[in-house]
């Protein structure tokens, strides 16, 4: 089930990286993201990419330019799996109305030709409390991270983040490696209730590494005891990670 989740996850979100920085804060405004997610047939990459292009993105950017989404992007998998998802796209919004306006607009038209090469399809409306962006440049890459949260206390798998690596999420902030951070959760479930998924924009490869060398070096720092209470907020062995590449974006 986690495959399947993680495999759906993987735009959400490049979205909220609008043209003001997001700040980190206590009580934050909720941000909803709709992705849409395809099985492309290697054979038919270049006929959806022609497709999006045509469609979604003049869609995406009329609703960004009147306020309807906050931003938007399209996407291409990086790392692919035998039943995962190659491409899809996504916009995210203050409200569910923002969203529903997208899709209400793009299906006036009949279904592209891309999209009818498809093996399987599949859509998530996510929504993110807590997340921190410098708001500046086009993000080049993405990456997700998703666990369950032990189900009996899922707020304590949030708090170990806060606690623990929000500090080193900061940093890498500041210092250009990533362009934003934030931890979601499904609006609609159409999975475990408890899955999380930590999302993290870079403006380039090397932010990836620069990225995972501040994460792995707070690890090392941190005591057996402290690794242990972070671990133990998560399901054993139900971690997921997705990368991805990001083809288009657009903001208000």
């Amino acid at each position: 089930m986690m495959k399947r989740i993680a495999g759906l996850l993987v735009v959400v979100l490049a979205l909220c990286s609008g043209p003001t920085a997001l700040s980190q804060m206590e009580s934050q405004p909720i941000i909803y993201t709709y992705v849409s997610q395809f099985q492309i047939p290697r054979a038919n990459w270049a006929q959806y990419a022609e497709d999006t292009e045509k469609n979604f993105i003049p869609v995406a950017q009329k609703m960004a330019a009147d306020g309807s989404i906050m931003s938007w992007a399209t996407f291409e998998q990086v790392v692919h799996t035998p039943d995962g998802y190659t491409h899809g796209a996504s916009w995210s919004s203050t409200s569910i109305a923002g969203l529903l306006k997208v899709l209400d607009e793009l299906r006036k038209s009949p279904p592209r030709a891309g999209q009818v090469a498809s093996t399987k399809h599949e859509d998530l409306l996510m929504q993110t409390t807590m997340y921190a962006g410098t708001g500046a440049g086009t993000p080049a890459y993405l990456r997700v991270v998703c666990s369950n949260a032990k189900p009996e206390k899922p707020g304590e798998y949030r708090a170990a983040i806060k606690k623990y690596l929000v500090p080193t999420f900061d940093e890498q902030l500041k210092n250009g490696s990533a362009m934003y951070y934030g931890l979601d959760e499904q609006y609609i479930n159409t999975g475990a209730p408890s899955t999380r998924c930590l999302v993290i924009n870079y403006p380039n490869a090397e932010g990836i590494d620069k990225w995972a060398a501040a994460i792995n070096a707070t690890f090392d720092k941190m005591s057996a005891a402290d690794r242990e209470a972070f671990y133990s907020t998560t399901v054993a062995d139900s971690r997921r990670d997705i990368l991805a590449r990001i083809t288009h974006f657009g903001h208000k």
